[in-house]
C-alpha cells in the first residue's frame, strides 16, 4: 500500500513525540509525586518515630542537678518499680467543679500504677474509663433538703454543659467549699462497704501528690503497728484547741478503725452531717466523730505527711533529712513535674525532703529575684514610727523582733530591700571574731562574707591537730546553728526566714512607687554552708506517730 511522504513524517513525528513524553514522565513524576507530599511523609515519620521511642530528653535536667536526676526519661515502664499496694487501698476525694482539671494527670502518673483505688465526688461522673462516687448520694434527705449549702449539689444536677463552666458563670467557686465539708464521714461508710477488709486506707484530696514508695515502706517496715488497732495518722492542725489530721495533706486511718466505726457507729454519719453547718471543715468533723464514738485522737507524723508542695517547703532544720509522705495545693503541672523526678532519679534509695531540694529547687536558686515572694516571715523589720506600725498588718507586728535585741543592720532593715539584704548576714555571717578563734584572721583585703573567709581560715589554722580540730567544729557549728537564710522586703516591712523555699512571682506594682514592689533575696553562700556542715543524712529520719 502507498504511503505518502507526509503521513511517514507525522507518524515518526508522532513516535518521537511519545518517546519524549515517556522519558520526561519516568524523569519526572518521581519528584513531582515527591514533592507535594513531601512535608506529610517527613511528618508521620516523625509522629511515629515519637511514638515508638520510649526514652526522650529529660526536661527536669539542667546545670545545678546533673547528679540527681538522668539526662533521659526512659517511659516504657513506668511502673515496672512500683511498690506493691497490697492491703492498701487510696481513696481520693474531689469536687465535680475540678474533677476533670485535676484526676487526669493522677490517672496519667501515680494512679496508673495502683492496682485499685476509689474516687468520690459530691456528684457521679465518667472520666474515661474510670468512675466517681457520689459521696453524698445516700445522705438523709432532712439534712439536705433545706440546707443551702446544698444548693450547688442541687444545681450540678441540672447543669447542661460542663460543671466548671456553670459554677464559674455563677461565680459559685465558695460554694463548692462549703459543700465539701458532708463528704468525709459518708465516704468513710461507703469506702468500708465497697473495699471492706483492707490492713490501711490512705485518704488524699485530688491536688495531693502521694510518695507512694515512702508511704509503702513506711507501712510495711518502719510503722510497726497494727493496722487491725484503731490507728488515726497524719499532719496535726488545732482549730478551737481540737486536733485533726489536715485534709489536704493525706491521711490514713487503719483498718481496725474504720470497721469499727461504720459498722459500730453508723448513727455518727447522719449525727455529725447533721451538725457540720455549724462547722468549717471536714476533716475537722472527721476528727470530732472518730474521738467521740471511737475514743481515737490523731497521732502526729509531720513533716512526713506535709501540707506544702517543693516551692514552699521550708528547706533546713527538720525540714531535710525526714522522708516525704504526701505534698498538697500540688497543681497538674507540678503533679507531672515530681513524677517524673521519681523517674528520672538516680537512685532508688528513700526520698527525702533534701532530694526535692537539689533536684527540683537548687537550679532555680539565685541571690534575688524582683516581683517574688519566698515566703519569709519568721522575723520582721517594720518602720518603728507609731503611724506605720498602727497600720502594719497584725501579724507582722506580732514577728517584730524586740528593739533592743537588734543590732544597727536589724534596725534599718525595713528602708529599703538593700538593707534588708544585709541582714542574714549581719546575724549569722563568719565574722573576724569567729574566724579569729586561735590567732586566725581573714586576709587583708578580704572583706567579711566573702567566698574565701571559711578557705582563708583553714589555710591559715593552727598545726596542732587538736586546736584545729577544735576551731574547725566551732566553725561548723556557727554554720548548722544559722538563724537566717533569706529576706523578703515589701511597702518598708522586712522579714526574714529561718528556712529556704523557692516562692512564686507576685504582680508587678500598677503604679511606679518603688516601695510596693516586692523584692526577695536569698543568702546562696550562708544556705550552701549550712547544707556542707550538716552533712549528708545517715539514714531516713523517720518520725514516729505520737499523739
Amino acid at each position: 500500500m502507498f504511503v505518502s511522504p507526509n503521513s511517514r513524517r507525522l507518524k515518526i513525528f508522532g513516535g518521537v513525540a511519545i518517546l519524549v513524553l515517556t522519558v520526561t514522565y519516568v524523569h519526572i513524576w518521581p519528584q513531582w509525586e515527591r514533592a507535594p507530599f513531601e512535608y506529610a511523609r517527613d511528618y508521620y515519620q516523625s509522629v511515629t518515630g515519637y511514638f515508638d521511642s520510649p526514652v526522650y530528653n529529660n526536661t527536669l535536667y539542667v546545670e545545678g542537678n546533673e547528679e540527681t536526676v538522668n539526662q533521659y526519661y526512659n517511659s516504657s515502664n513506668p511502673c515496672a518499680n512500683f511498690p506493691i499496694a497490697d492491703n492498701v487501698l487510696l481513696v481520693m476525694k474531689t469536687g465535680a467543679t475540678e474533677a476533670f482539671d485535676r484526676l487526669p494527670t493522677h490517672l496519667l502518673t501515680t494512679l496508673r500504677c495502683l492496682p485499685d483505688f476509689l474516687i468520690f465526688s459530691d456528684m457521679e461522673q465518667q472520666l474515661g474509663p474510670y468512675h466517681i462516687y457520689d459521696a453524698l448520694a445516700e445522705l438523709d434527705e432532712s439534712i439536705t433538703a433545706h440546707n443551702s449549702e446544698f444548693d450547688l449539689y442541687r444545681d450540678q444536677k441540672l447543669c447542661a454543659v460542663s460543671q466548671k463552666s456553670c459554677v464559674d458563670a455563677k461565680r459559685d467557686g465558695r460554694k463548692a467549699w462549703d459543700l465539701d465539708k458532708y463528704k468525709f464521714l459518708p465516704m468513710m461508710e461507703q469506702t468500708w462497704r465497697m473495699r471492706p477488709g483492707r490492713d490501711w486506707y490512705i485518704f488524699a484530696e485530688a491536688d495531693t501528690y502521694i510518695f507512694w514508695e515512702n508511704i509503702l515502706h513506711w507501712i510495711k517496715s518502719e510503722l510497726r503497728l497494727n493496722p487491725h488497732d484503731k490507728l488515726y495518722l497524719g499532719s496535726k492542725s488545732f482549730i478551737n484547741g481540737i486536733p485533726f489530721a489536715h485534709g489536704g495533706s493525706g491521711y490514713i486511718l487503719s483498718g481496725g478503725l474504720l470497721r469499727h466505726l461504720v459498722e459500730y457507729h453508723p448513727e455518727a454519719i447522719k449525727e455529725y452531717n447533721a451538725k457540720a453547718a455549724h462547722d468549717c471543715c471536714g476533716d475537722f468533723i472527721l476528727a470530732k466523730a472518730l474521738k467521740e464514738y471511737e475514743d481515737v485522737k490523731i497521732r502526729q507524723t509531720w513533716p512526713m505527711f506535709n501540707g506544702e508542695k517543693p516551692s514552699t517547703l521550708p528547706y533546713g532544720p527538720g525540714h531535710w533529712c525526714e522522708p516525704i509522705f504526701t505534698m498538697h495545693h500540688m497543681n497538674a503541672e507540678e503533679i507531672s513535674n515530681v513524677w517524673q523526678f521519681e523517674q528520672t532519679r538516680k537512685t532508688d534509695n528513700i526520698l527525702l525532703i533534701k532530694d526535692l531540694y537539689n533536684g527540683l529547687i537548687r537550679p532555680n536558686m539565685q541571690e534575688s529575684r524582683e516581683n517574688w515572694d519566698n515566703l519569709s516571715d519568721d522575723v520582721c523589720y517594720l518602720n518603728p514610727d507609731p503611724q506605720a506600725q498602727e497600720s502594719a498588718e497584725g501579724s507582722l507586728r506580732d514577728k517584730q523582733k524586740n528593739p533592743e535585741e537588734m543590732n544597727q543592720v536589724e534596725r534599718e532593715a525595713w528602708k529599703s530591700w538593700e538593707n534588708c539584704a544585709k541582714v542574714c548576714d549581719s546575724l549569722d555571717g563568719l565574722d573576724e571574731e569567729s574566724l579569729g578563734l586561735y590567732g586566725i584572721a581573714t586576709r587583708k583585703g578580704d572583706a567579711p562574707g566573702t567566698t574565701n573567709e571559711t578557705e582563708d581560715a583553714e589555710e591559715k589554722s593552727p598545726s596542732d591537730h587538736a586546736t584545729r580540730e577544735a576551731w574547725m567544729k566551732t566553725i561548723d557549728e556557727k554554720k548548722r546553728s544559722r538563724t537566717c537564710f533569706q529576706y523578703r522586703w515589701h511597702e518598708n516591712v522586712c522579714c526574714t526566714a529561718k528556712s529556704f523555699k523557692l516562692g512564686a512571682p507576685k504582680a508587678a506594682p500598677y503604679s511606679s512607687n518603688p516601695d510596693g514592689k516586692w523584692m526577695s533575696g536569698w543568702d546562696l553562700k550562708g544556705i550552701s554552708d549550712w547544707i556542707d556542715a550538716t552533712g549528708e543524712c545517715k539514714k531516713p529520719a523517720w518520725k514516729t506517730p505520737e499523739d
